[in-house]
């Protein structure tokens, strides 16, 4: 408790910020029904998986979740990803190193004038004041098997990933209409034992409350990972619980 309050007293600020966060995180989460949350260690084979490159495995924060997406890539055996908002390519770059044999896909807007033409709602607008999209995996030998994709994910066309697909990952804009029109064109990709993995699932509301009204819908449930923002629907078995 001295550690506590001695820290506490360092950066009352700070101190304040992250204890709403985490007391807002969790009450959120607390009061999803329809959302089943688990342990990391409870997916099969997560112990198992090696990641390397811009990741930690303290279980807190962007780093850790890249870390978990792409032990997900690898446990899952995915073959084909495709990710829906790129932003520097970080993410596409990750998956691509520590799945060598996976072709991604990434799509995102082609230039800052055409957030003034999309077709929903966009946020985070700090986003759009700058353009350096996939600067990440640009000139590394992983950018052979990325495929960048521009356009709009609102009136993309993504019939010729129709039921091909191991791995969506959701992480565009956070927008309640957005991300119904982007889980909508990933149910329409994902193959036979694909999954859906969306970002920011306890942070943006747009995204709390599509998934809380999707999930009582499907076959299988939507769960999050606890300790990270990640939301995930998978046609494969995750957990030994999924098993039996």
């Amino acid at each position: 408790m001295r550690g506590l309050i001695r820290n506490s007293l360092k950066d009352p600020r700070g101190f304040r910020h992250r204890l709403i966060k985490g007391i807002f995180v969790e009450l959120k989460r607390f009061s999803s029904p329809n959302i089943r949350n688990i342990e990391a260690s409870e997916i099969v084979g997560i112990d198992k998986a090696i990641v390397s490159g811009g990741v930690t495995r303290e279980a807190v924060g962007p780093q850790y979740d890249a870390l978990l997406l792409a032990a997900l890539c690898q446990v899952l055996a995915c073959k084909t990803v495709f990710e829906i908002g790129t932003y520097h390519g970080e993410t596409a770059w990750l998956l691509a190193r520590n799945k060598q044999d996976a072709r991604i896909y990434t799509l995102d807007l082609p230039d800052i004038a055409a957030a003034s033409r999309v077709k929903l709602e966009l946020t985070d607008q700090d986003y759009f004041r700058s353009w350096n999209r996939g600067v990440r995996f640009s000139g590394t030998p992983e950018q052979d098997r990325i495929t960048q994709l521009y356009g709009d994910s609102a009136k993309f066309d993504f019939s010729p990933y129709r039921g091909s697909i191991d791995l969506v990952f959701i992480d565009a804009s956070h927008s309640y209409s957005y991300v119904k029109s982007d889980t909508t064109a990933a149910f329409e990709m994902i193959s036979e034992r694909g999954t859906i993995v969306w970002d920011d699932y306890t942070y943006y509301p747009g995204i709390f409350a599509y998934l809380n009204e999707l999930a009582p819908q499907l076959d299988r449930s939507i769960v999050h990972i606890l300790g990270t923002r990640l939301a995930t629907y998978s046609r494969s078995a995750l957990t030994i619980y999924d098993r039996k």
